[in-house]
């Protein structure tokens, strides 16, 4: 699992490579057990981390943002206390030489969650985008 940043640092700057699609990811994959952390009178801060991390800017303003609202919410590790033991979508990397495997991935290709696809013809719904997942062969 990528390392959470938790400074405004250049990163991987855009809108985002490696570690900033991870993190996107986690935050997608966990943003309804994310927002039962932050009480009522913060979510207003929170949905104006998520507005920003939806935008087209770089991401880790917005993540150092999201992981510092946490920590002054109670959670002592902030984003950190959700990448822990968990991997995003529960699907591993695909490997050559396994079976064919189907997962709906990010509608717009900004993070890489991912969830099986096997027995479900209805997607799920990207948490931070709103958007239907799309399905796509991983190998």
């Amino acid at each position: 699992m990528a390392e959470i940043r938790t400074d405004d640092g250049d990163g991987d700057g855009g809108d985002g490579g490696g570690e900033s699609r991870a993190v996107r990811s986690v935050i997608c994959a966990r943003l309804d057990e994310i927002r039962g952390f932050v009480p009522a009178e913060r979510r207003p801060e929170l949905e104006e981390i998520l507005v920003a991390l939806r935008g087209s800017g770089d991401p880790a303003g917005p993540q150092a943002a999201l992981h510092q609202l946490l920590r002054r919410c109670g959670v002592a590790t902030g984003l950190r206390a959700f990448t822990r033991g968990a991997g995003i979508g529960g699907l591993p990397a695909a490997v050559e030489g396994h079976p064919v495997v189907e997962a709906y991935v990010c509608p717009g290709d900004r993070c890489d969650r991912r969830t099986p696809a096997r027995n479900r013809p209805v997607p799920e719904t990207c948490r931070l985008y709103g958007e239907p997942m799309r399905r796509r062969r991983l190998s």
